[in-house]
């Protein structure tokens, strides 16, 4: 008769919970070799807060264990356990009491992006391939443990980390289905991680400062869409941190940037401009410029829209322009009184880039950590 698994399931997010969703169904199927099914969480933060885990477990009536679980539950009573998204270092004590390594299932192409936040540093680093590993639990390190299932896949264009991690959980919850229901199988094939390897290190807050002169364009992108479900992306402006929202890579609203903006503006990091016949805020960085939207002034607590911003902090792009303007106006009233009309070139230049370009400020920020 084949070996049933009884499985212990550690887990906290929505990633986490299609898996645990997935190995109930096939609990409940004939001829399943995953049985028993029991949950761990790890405490609530928050006296009213429970884990998505946690939450399905008591309202499916699934026995459930707060972390950490008392040997006596452990002992004797299941196989193995499946670890996902769970958060916590599993300790050699609790290793030791299952008879089988534990199976994890990490939402990234391992040795790339070890660590606790794989899908936002995928994000991040703007990966074109990504994928869901299934590896053996190893001892006193995370995600170092041998390889028992790889599956790749493109990222999306476009795509932030819940998207992201609704497009892998299913994936990840299928491949963690095939694994058990042949577990001993899978772990005699099992290989060694390549050596190397990157880290997704635990996203903070310092993450969502934007450092211009360290990023690109495209980098700015990729983090407001890593952090999309944490934080929103700041900036500093006369002592004053602004939150940016509706952030655009300006190649994908202009269709020629050099046309959109002219040279006379200055291309040092930070630098913030607006047009007049824009709803958006132009921002330089260390390559392209980035489009915002909206500022909520967080000092303030007032939320503005970038024509507003515009408005209330603009001053002449050119502080030359006046002078210019005022030597255009004499030379076309003599070119006129002459009975002449404005040098061609002038004109045409003139016409080229009419006065709708305002200088605003600059943008500054503080050190990032992690990511690129």
């Amino acid at each position: 008769m084949p070996k049933v698994y009884r499985t212990l399931f550690l887990g906290t997010d929505n990633f986490a919970l299609t898996c645990l969703k997935a190995l109930v169904e096939r609990s409940n199927q004939p001829g399943a070799r995953i049985s028993s099914i029991e949950v761990v969480a790890l405490p609530a933060k928050k006296r009213a807060t429970r884990s998505p885990v946690a939450k399905y477990a008591a309202e499916s009536k699934l026995p459930l264990h707060t972390w950490p679980p008392l040997a006596s539950h452990i002992v004797d009573r299941f196989d193995t356990a499946a670890v996902v998204s769970f958060g916590a270092l599993l300790p050699d004590c609790f290793l030791d009491l299952l008879p089988l390594p534990c199976v994890n299932v990490h939402p990234s192409l391992l040795p790339r992006w070890r660590g606790a936040a794989p899908l936002a540093h995928t994000i991040m680093a703007g990966d074109k391939m990504t994928g869901v590993s299934l590896l053996q639990v190893s001892k006193k390190k995370f995600d170092v443990g041998p390889i028992l299932m790889q599956r790749q896949c493109p990222v999306p264009e476009d795509c932030d980390v819940v998207e992201l991690s609704a497009m892998l959980a299913p994936i990840g919850s299928e491949m963690l289905v095939e694994c058990l229901e042949d577990y001993e199988g899978y772990l005699n094939k099992s290989q060694p991680q390549p050596k190397g390897g990157t880290w997704a290190n635990k996203i903070i807050s310092d993450m969502a400062k934007v450092q211009w002169e360290m990023v690109t364009a495209n980098d700015v992108i990729w983090r407001q869409r890593a952090l999309c479900d944490r934080y929103v992306l700041m900036a500093g402006f006369d002592s004053v941190p602004l939150q940016l929202h509706g952030i655009g890579n300006l190649l994908e609203v202009v269709p020629d940037e050099a046309d959109f903006i002219p040279a006379i503006v200055s291309r040092t990091p930070g630098t913030v401009f607006h047009r007049s016949d824009s709803n958006f805020l132009c921002v330089r960085c260390k390559e392209g410029w980035v489009t915002v939207e909206e500022l909520f002034l967080v000092g303030n607590n007032c939320r503005k829209s970038a024509e507003d911003f515009a408005i209330d902090h603009l001053d002449d792009l050119d502080e030359d322009s006046d002078s210019a303007s005022s030597s255009s106006s004499s030379s076309s009233s003599a070119a006129s009184q002459a009975g002449g009309s404005s040098p061609p070139n002038q004109r045409a230049k003139q016409d080229d880039h009419p006065d709708v370009f305002r200088y605003v400020g600059t943008f500054h920020g503080c050190a990032l950590r992690g990511g690129r």
